[in-house]
Parts: C-alpha cells; structure tokens; sequence
C-alpha cells in the first residue's frame, strides 16, 4: 500500500494563506497611517489658517481700540474745550452784562416811573421802582420783554403807595439778565426777531 504525507503541502498552504494575511495586515496599516498623515496634515492647514485668521482679527480688534481710544480722546479735548469758552464767556458776561443792564433799564423806562432799588446776582435781576399808573408799568414791562437783554420777566407785586401827598404805585419785577452773542445759540432766532423792536426804544428817549 501506499502512504502520501501530505504534511509538507498543508504546511506550505499555511504559510502562504498567513503570508497573505501579513500582508492585507500591513496593507491596511500603511493605509490607515496614510489616512492619519492625511488628516493631520488637513487639521494642521486647518488650524494654520485658523491661527492667521485670529492673529488678523486680533490686529484689527487692536486697531479700533486704538482708534476708539483716539477719539475718546478728542472728544474729552473737545468737552475741555467747550468747557473752557463756557467759562470766558460767563466772565466776560460778568463784566459787561451789568453796564448793559443799566442802559437797558434806562431806556426801557417810561416817563412818570422812578426805578427805586435794582439788584443783580448770579443773572437774575430784581427791580423795585414806582409809577402813576398800572398802564405805565404795564408799558415798562413791555419794553423789558422787547429787549435783548431780559429773559422771563415777571411781575410780581403791586401795590398801592403814597408819597408827597401823591398816591402811587409800587411794583416789583424780577427777569433773567442776558448778554447777546454769549447766550445759548438757540436763543440767537428769537434775538434777530425782536431786534426791529429796537426802533421803539429810539422814540421813548425822545419823550
């Protein structure tokens, strides 16, 4: 009888078929560390252009801090300057707005009406005076209202008096002292309108 050993031929098989394994295993592999190169490499250009793109905002974001930071800046120059003719302007209101006062008051006054006390402070104004008549109270406080240099003016007294033997009337007022030109701009349209009211004051100094 005859014996084949098949032995040799299985072994061969064997190796072969673990061989081939081998090498789907190690196929696989550098596939998969291809596929990891790749994805690092893609994450990296990802995170690269990430880095710029920050790096870039963050100059921007420097930039208008810088220009904020500018006008913040001229605008605090500015408030220093406002505040710096606000007051000049007050001093110079100070020292020649009692002058004008006094003329306006002299040329606002009619005849047969005696100013008796005027007191200024800190704009405001207070007259005490007599006259004959209401009417020509009446008439004074029109032309303190007509004049560029009295604000809310108000009557607030009148009573009846007695002086000489003559029966008369005392009032007092009080107004806001203005200068024109160092008042609030939005007062210059209501300064131009009642300045073709001047022409009246003209004629009473006439009397």
């Amino acid at each position: 009888m005859i014996r084949i050993n098949l032995l040799p031929l299985r072994h061969s098989r064997r190796q072969e078929q673990v061989r081939n394994e081998i090498v789907v295993a190690g196929g696989g592999l550098v596939v998969m560390c291809v596929g990891m190169c790749v994805a690092y490499l893609f994450v990296h250009a990802q995170l690269s252009t990430a880095r710029a793109e920050n790096a870039n905002l963050q100059r921007q974001i420097n930039k208008t801090k810088e220009m904020v930071a500018l006008v913040d800046e001229q605008e605090q120059m500015q408030a220093d300057l406002r505040t710096k003719l606000a007051v000049i302007k007050r001093l110079k209101a100070n020292r020649v707005g009692p002058v004008h006062m006094l003329d306006e008051l002299s040329q606002a006054t009619p005849e047969k009406l005696q100013l008796t006390e005027v007191e200024e402070k800190q704009g405001k104004v207070s007259v005490v005076g007599v006259a004959v008549t209401n009417e020509i109270i009446s008439e004074f406080l029109r032309n303190l209202e007509e004049s560029e240099y009295f604000k809310e003016v108000y009557l607030n007294a009148i009573e009846q008096t007695e002086a000489g033997g003559a029966k008369l009337k005392e009032f007092s007022i009080t107004a806001r002292l203005v200068v024109p030109g160092l008042d609030e701009p939005q007062e210059e349209e209501v300064k131009s309108g009642k300045s073709g009211k001047r022409g009246k004051r003209g004629k009473r100094g006439k009397r």
